[in-house]
């Protein structure tokens, strides 16, 4: 397999590398899908939020068939529709919404001076038109879901019964995962009857309808697609899998992460959850996305080796004073030190992104 890079001016042809990252998280502070469903929706966010954790059930824990993590943006369309909410009210929502980490236009353009860089984003489209105009970073590099709205036509009884619906899941708490749960045993009664009610409305009661053929209809870039995505880019670019690197932050990249780690490339959680941390094989955490950029370069420089060199001499902030420069991102190998990493990566997280967002999968 050939080492040769493609597409991207200036970066060394004998290096051979590309830089993969998610979007929401190393790249932006935004839950583009939540904050639709919040601007459109009654109640929107909290119904976001119910279904993310029933999609981090049924992805992580019983782990349905033909389910990936990040389906939560395959859920939510038929609620948009049943709320009137159009194409056009998606782009010109997203295209004034989009929170960039600190720093995160700098470390994109120093990354793609280096080398080939890709974004594979379980967000919808819009949201990631409007990053790239921002950013100037070519679409043609962007993996993410594709949403129509305006190409279905839901009766008016369906919309009716759907904003019931909506109600209806409202009214039930968030589903509450205990650490190492395995089926729907595990979960509390309360919990047990709020997926029992979940799995009855997306995929027996939908189905035959406008509704369930949306369900059908919308593949989000998440968990597993995710995964296929990179490995289709990897294959594009003909690179080896330790000319890698990839950063993300959450269950949807998680089996990314862990490809990557196998490869012999370089795994990074960014401010990263639970799931992004158990995959990754270094972790930072960072109010701002400077050491992306600064690991990425000994990343182009050496590859793994470098990354690894780099992160073992990152600074650390004298004890009791204010961490300023590169002390200000807790750096390390999350199997050496994974209870200090995941404070670290959990407490940036929220006051990265807030707390409504740092509680999602």
């Amino acid at each position: 397999m050939s080492t040769r890079p493609a597409g991207t001016a200036g970066c060394d042809a004998t290096a051979g590398r590309i830089y993969v990252t998610d979007c929401e998280g190393p790249l932006t502070k935004n839950d583009n899908a939540q904050e639709i469903a919040e601007r459109f929706i009654p109640g929107g966010a909290d119904l976001f939020a119910r279904l993310s954790k029933y999609d981090d059930f049924l992805a992580d824990v019983v782990r349905r068939p033909g389910y990936n993590a990040g389906d939560t943006l395959r859920l939510i369309p038929p609620f948009f529709k049943a709320y009137y909410v159009s194409d056009e009210d998606v782009e010109l929502f997203s295209a004034e919404q989009v929170l960039l980490v600190p720093k995160a236009l700098e470390a994109l353009a120093a990354v793609t001076a280096l080398m080939p860089a890709y974004i594979v984003s379980t967000s919808y489209t819009p949201y990631l038109r409007a990053l790239c105009e921002l950013a100037e970073f070519p679409l043609e590099h962007v993996r993410c879901t594709e949403l129509s709205l305006d190409g279905w036509e839901m009766p008016a009884a369906e919309a009716e019964w759907l904003r019931s619906m909506a109600a209806q899941v409202l009214a039930r708490p968030l589903i509450d995962i205990p650490d190492g749960a395995q089926t729907t045993d595990d979960l509390s009664a309360a919990d047990r009857k709020t997926v029992a009610e979940l799995d009855d409305l997306f995929w027996t009661r939908m189905d035959g309808h406008v509704s369930g053929a949306m369900l059908a209809a919308v593949h989000p870039v998440g968990g597993g697609q995710k995964l296929a995505a990179l490995e289709a880019i990897v294959a594009a670019e003909d690179v080896h899998g330790d000319h890698v690197m990839y950063v993300g932050d959450s269950i949807t990249d998680a089996p990314a992460l862990e490809a990557v780690k196998a490869w012999g490339g370089v795994s990074l959680s960014f401010n990263g959850n639970g799931y992004a941390l158990a995959a990754a094989e270094f972790a930072a955490a960072s109010p701002d996305a400077d050491v992306q950029a600064r690991l990425a370069r000994a990343f182009a420089a050496g590859g793994r080796d470098a990354v690894e060199a780099a992160v073992r001499s990152w600074p650390r902030p004298k004890k009791g004073a204010a961490p300023t420069g590169r002390a200000r991102a807790r750096v390390g190998l999350v199997a050496e030190e994974p209870d200090a990493l995941a404070e670290a990566s959990a407490a940036t997280r929220r006051s990265v992104r807030g707390e409504r967002v740092a509680r999602l999968g």
